[in-house]
C-alpha cells in the first residue's frame, strides 16, 4: 500500500521528489542508514542538512537529569512539533525501477527489528545523531513528529525509537505514539527518555520497561461475553478494555492477559484498588472453571482519560457506559490529504 503526497512542505528542501510510503514487509537492519552528510557540513549548518531539533534535544537532557511529570510533558510536546529525520529503507533494484517508471517519488519507511524481534521505526533529532547509528550513510526524510506518528499508525512498528545509538534516546510504545498522532500528550508514569545507549539494533526497543498490547484473541467470544456481562453489571465499572502486559525483562513468553478498567465511586488507595480488582476477577471466573481454567488473567484499573480516548480512537474497547469526548486533530500546514491504496 502507498501513502501518496503526504509530505508536501519539506520535499524540496531535503529530499526532492522523495515521498515516504509504508511497506508491510520488514527490511533488515542494514537496509537503512544515516544521512550522507559530513560532520563538517553539520557543524557549519550546511543548507543540505535540516536543522537539528535543539528544543527536543534539550528537553530530553532535562528529563534524563530529572524525571518529573512536567519534564515528560515537555518531551512529548516537543516530539509533536519538532522536525525529525525518519529513516527510510533502501529500495531493491527491481522495486526502484518500477517506482521510477510510475512517478519516481515513492520511498519506504524502514521497519526494523531489535534483538527480541520487536519491530520498530527509527527517527533522529539531527544528522549527527543519525550518523552515530549508521555511520556508513543512507536514506532519510525530514518530517514533523506528529506526522511521523500518523504515518506509522497502520505500520507493523510496535515501537518508535528516537536517536537509537545515542544517549539519551526516546522509546515510544504503540499506545504512546498513537496518542501523539492524535495530538494527545501521554500521561505516563515512566519516562520516555532512556539514558543507556541504544546502539546497534536499538537494544532499548521493547527491553527494560513494561509493554502493553491489545491482540484481538486475548479472550474468545464466549469468554468476552462472560467478562462483558459481569463487568457491565458492576455499578462501579464504567469501561473495560481487553489487552495484555509484558513486565520488564519478562521475555516474549511472559505476556499476561489483562482487563483494564475505568471505575468510579471507589476509594483511591492501592489497597482498595487491589481488593476491588480481586473481587471483579472472582466474579468473572466463579463457576466458570471450564471457560477460564486454562486462561489466566489479571484485572487492573487504568485512570488515565487519555488512555480511554485512545482506545476509542483505535476501536479497542469492550464497553464504555460514559464514552469520553473525542478530540479532532487539527489540520497541519504543509500536509496534503492522504489515502491508502491497496
Amino acid at each position: 500500500m502507498v501513502l501518496k503526497k503526504l509530505f508536501g512542505k519539506r520535499d524540496a528542501e531535503t529530499a526532492p521528489g522523495a515521498v515516504p510510503a509504508v511497506e508491510k514487509n520488514t527490511p533488515k537492519a542494514g537496509a537503512t542508514a544515516a544521512p550522507e552528510v559530513s560532520p563538517e557540513e553539520s557543524a557549519t549548518g550546511d543548507a543540505s542538512e535540516p536543522k537539528a531539533a535543539l528544543f527536543l534535544e534539550q528537553a530530553m537532557v532535562e528529563n534524563a537529569r530529572q524525571d518529573t511529570q512536567d519534564s515528560r510533558r515537555k518531551v512529548y510536546q516537543e516530539l509533536l512539533f519538532s522536525e525529525l529525520l525518519l529513516a527510510l529503507s533502501e529500495p531493491e533494484a527491481g522495486a526502484a525501477a518500477e517506482q521510477s517508471a510510475e512517478n519516481g517519488q515513492n520511498m519506504s519507511v524502514a521497519i526494523l527489528q531489535n534483538s527480541a524481534g520487536t519491530p520498530f521505526a527509527a527517527a533522529f533529532t539531527s544528522g549527527a545523531a543519525a550518523r552515530r547509528w549508521r555511520p556508513d550513510g543512507g536514506q532519510y526524510v525530514s518530517v514533523r513528529g506528529q506526522d511521523i506518528f500518523k504515518l506509522l499508525e497502520p505500520s507493523p512498528a510496535e515501537v518508535i525509537v528516537v536517536n537509537p545509538g545515542s544517549a539519551p534516546f526516546i522509546l515510544l510504545s504503540k499506545v504512546e505514539y498513537r496518542q501523539l498522532a492524535m495530538g494527545i500528550v501521554p500521561q505516563t508514569q515512566q519516562s520516555p527518555v532512556q539514558v543507556a545507549s541504544g546502539a546497534g539494533e536499538a537494544q532499548g526497543a521493547g527491553d527494560g520497561q513494561m509493554q502493553v498490547a491489545f491482540p484481538p484473541d486475548v479472550f474468545n467470544d464466549e469468554q468476552k461475553a462472560r467478562a462483558k456481562s459481569m463487568l457491565s453489571s458492576n455499578a462501579k465499572v464504567e469501561a473495560a478494555v481487553l489487552g495484555a502486559i509484558l513486565p520488564p525483562n519478562a521475555g516474549e513468553s511472559g505476556w499476561i492477559r489483562t482487563i483494564f478498567l475505568r471505575v468510579s465511586g471507589l476509594e483511591e488507595s492501592p489497597e482498595a484498588m487491589q481488593s476491588f480488582c480481586g473481587a471483579v476477577k472472582d466474579s468473572i471466573v466463579a463457576g466458570q472453571d471450564e471457560l477460564f481454567g486454562a486462561v489466566p488473567f489479571e484485572v487492573g484499573v487504568m485512570p488515565d482519560p487519555n488512555f480511554w480516548q485512545a482506545m476509542h480512537q483505535n476501536g479497542i474497547i469492550l464497553f464504555d457506559k460514559n464514552p469520553p469526548p473525542m478530540s479532532q486533530p487539527e489540520a497541519k500546514e504543509g500536509v496534503v490529504d492522504a489515502h491508502l491504496e491497496a
